[in-house]
């Protein structure tokens, strides 16, 4: 996990993140996840426009870290710009999606593989755990029939959900046609090794791990959170979008439009925080989703017991309490709000632009420092950057990790000088 913080006012926009990064893959069925300290996910999305962008939840996307994926797109793109955030964003996904350097065309059908491969070897571990088949005890002959029955089962209710988007019928018919005997050669391999004493349809196996990943990749693939942020060519006020990005099957990126939010002449101040994110929404609403949790529990736990207490239990009592809980949230929230939230925004909307920075920065902190006390994983930490996004100045970082000493460094600085004078000439060059 991480944890990410973007606040604006009709200044300027600020992105604030850890530098913990979370990289997940599937073996054997299980899934296996490292935590690491030293990643970057913020970036500069563009070398002449005050775009920004930054990742959360995963450090690549299927082994190609965002960190490359991102400035080779910035190289790319070098002093194109568009009017709106929404705009860069889909130019993003789709320069990803298309780009064969990046995902080349057998890489892409190895990962399909692989991935059907260790769907397929997940759901013989469920197979193999399910009541049924715990049922039959030794007999061989109902350990098979019972395996079967889970197997179609599972199928059944796999091929039910809609295909996700942007794949169609006619995508799974190709993918499946073109890697069908490749696959069924893995399911023997996987029936082999977890399901040696009942012989079960390597096809029907076939399509299920095919039907899963189709309909349900939100289940086997690692989400990644982009945020873009900053301001489009006709944009006087900043704002974000935010997409999913679950990765690609087959040839097809998979990604969806999931928020955005714009400052406006009357909206003056915005906070956003994304992945982790209970100590900014305690230190933002008054309080965190435990505390209310616990609260709405609490209270219906309360009013069963006191109505069993004055001996009146009517039959709808469970609606009641649900009732009865909803108006109780609902009022104290609301009143916490007014006291918290809402002066907050009021406060944001006219912050100066380095006193929003060093807000981001201690929420992100806030964050960190729980995790450490209270999570054995500690996936948020490491140190913060800090970038700043204004409509005439740019992107600048505000705070940020080197992991060499400028000191020693300072020919990449006169490169990294050289390259912008290079671009600021493309952009000023005649058609």
């Amino acid at each position: 996990m991480t944890s990410e913080i973007c606040v604006m006012n009709r200044h300027s926009l600020v992105l604030a993140s850890d530098s913990a990064a979370t990289v997940s893959r599937w073996e054997n069925g299980k899934k296996e996840e490292r935590y690491f300290k030293g990643s970057n996910k913020i970036f500069q999305l563009s070398n002449t426009e005050p775009v920004g962008i930054m990742v959360y939840d995963s450090a690549d996307l299927q082994r190609i870290p965002w960190e490359i994926i991102v400035k080779t797109f910035r190289l790319e793109l070098g002093s194109t710009s568009f009017s709106s955030l929404r705009e860069y964003g889909r130019h993003f996904l789709s320069f990803i999606e298309a780009h064969r350097g990046l995902y080349p065309a057998t890489y892409l059908d190895e990962l399909l593989i692989e991935n059907v491969d260790q769907i397929m070897i997940r759901f013989l571990t469920m197979i193999n755990e399910d009541i049924r088949v715990k049922a039959a005890g030794d007999d061989p002959t109902a350990i098979t029939e019972a395996k079967r029955t889970t197997l179609n089962d599972f199928l059944s209710i796999t091929s039910a959900y809609p295909l996700t988007p942007p794949l169609t019928e006619e995508n799974v018919a190709a993918i499946r046609a073109k890697h069908l005997a490749k696959l069924e050669q893995e399911a023997e391999a996987d029936l082999s090794l977890f399901s040696e004493a009942a012989p079960l349809d390597k096809t029907a196996l076939v399509d299920l791990g095919l039907n899963a990943l189709f309909r349900r990749p939100e289940i086997f693939l690692s989400q990644t959170g982009i945020v873009i942020a900053g301001y489009g060519t006709e944009d006087y006020f900043p704002s974000y979008v935010e997409f999913s990005c679950l990765g690609f099957i087959g040839d097809r990126l998979c990604s969806t439009d999931k928020d955005d939010h714009s400052i406006t002449r009357r909206d003056s101040g915005f906070f956003k925080a994304f992945a982790t994110t209970a100590m900014a929404d305690t230190f933002t609403m008054g309080f965190g989703p435990d505390v209310y949790n616990l609260v709405r529990s609490h209270l219906r736990d309360v009013l069963s017991d006191f109505a069993t207490t004055i001996g009146s239990r009517p039959p709808n009592l469970e609606d009641l309490v649900t009732d009865a809980v909803k108006v109780h949230s609902d009022r104290w929230t609301a009143d916490v709000f007014e006291k918290h939230g809402r002066p907050l925004r009021r406060v944001i909307g006219s912050l100066p632009t380095d006193e929003l920075a060093e807000l981001a920065e201690t929420l992100v902190m806030l964050e960190s420092l729980k995790e450490k006390v209270t999570s054995p994983s500690e996936s948020v930490g490491g140190p913060i950057d800090v970038a700043i996004i204004t409509k005439h100045e740019g992107f600048v970082w505000a705070k940020r990790k080197l992991y060499f000493d400028p000191k020693l460094n300072s020919r990449f600085f006169l490169r990294q000088q050289a390259d912008h004078r290079r671009s600021m000439e493309n952009a000023d060059a005649p058609e």
